[in-house]
């Protein structure tokens, strides 16, 4: 803001994003927690706006106490950050730094990505997933992985010989994919658009909520092979950190 705490011009589009953020974690998340005692992470935080601002609506807002630790690989953001939270007196908001995969993750009920580029969004989902947690909430961006092994040979090659609609065809998988896996993992998802194209092209958001529902995992399995093979994918990030993981157990 400036001096006289009014939003500056260059932010109205990342306020308009921040506050459809908020909405969607009340909405669809704090209202089917106890709103108690919360345990959030908030993957690839940066400069912390969304941190910052979902700490201070839990807290004063709606009264809800719950600890946030902002996960950023770039010590000075990390400094910065944990610096204006103590000045605040964000006793219970904290910054660590440190890379998404690498993250030790204990106890968590939310967990965030943000425009966490290409497979950073993997890597955060991966965590959610490792963690058990019981929302994980993923806004991605730059789908690059499955763009370059896309490799089409059947009728659909005549489309994707165009730059755009091989790009957005890319991303639907990229997500569609992510939202399938999550599904065999026993959550449900929600893919939508949560802000219009005019405050940001990264308008997909991928809301999974843990559920005891029995999906059948081998149908699922099916569906993403089947996928994989239409468009000459052959592996989905995601799918491989989580097949490495069995691997290691």
């Amino acid at each position: 803001t400036t001096s006289e705490d009014v939003i500056k011009k260059d932010m109205h589009d990342k306020y308009r994003q921040i506050n459809k953020y908020l909405e969607v974690i009340e909405n669809m998340i704090i209202k089917k927690t106890s709103g108690k005692n919360l345990r959030i992470y908030d993957a690839g935080s940066g400069k912390g706006y969304l941190t910052f601002a979902l700490y201070d609506y839990l807290k004063n807002n709606l009264k809800i106490e719950a600890r946030i630790t902002g996960i950023e690989f770039r010590q000075e953001l990390v400094d910065k950050c944990n610096k204006i939270s103590e000045k605040a007196e964000f006793k219970n908001l904290n910054f660590v730094q440190g890379t998404i995969i690498d993250s030790k993750i204990n106890k968590v009920d939310v967990f965030i990505a943000l425009h966490a580029c290409d497979t950073a969004t993997d890597e955060a989902i991966y965590k959610g997933i490792k963690a058990n947690a019981q929302f994980i909430v993923a806004a991605p961006c730059c789908q690059k992985q499955i763009r370059k092994q896309m490799n089409v040979t059947n009728a659909m090659a005549s489309l994707m010989k165009h730059g755009i609609l091989k790009e957005r065809q890319a991303v639907i998988l990229t997500d569609g994919l992510r939202a399938l896996i999550l599904e065999a993992n026993g959550y449900k998802t929600k893919v939508f658009e949560f802000i219009s194209t005019e405050h940001t092209p990264k308008n997909i958001m991928i809301v999974a909520e843990k559920t005891n529902k029995k999906f059948n995992k081998d149908e699922i399995n099916k569906n993403i092979n089947e996928i994989k093979q239409m468009f000459g994918i052959e592996s989905h990030y995601l799918e491989k950190l989580l097949n490495e993981q069995r691997f290691q157990i």
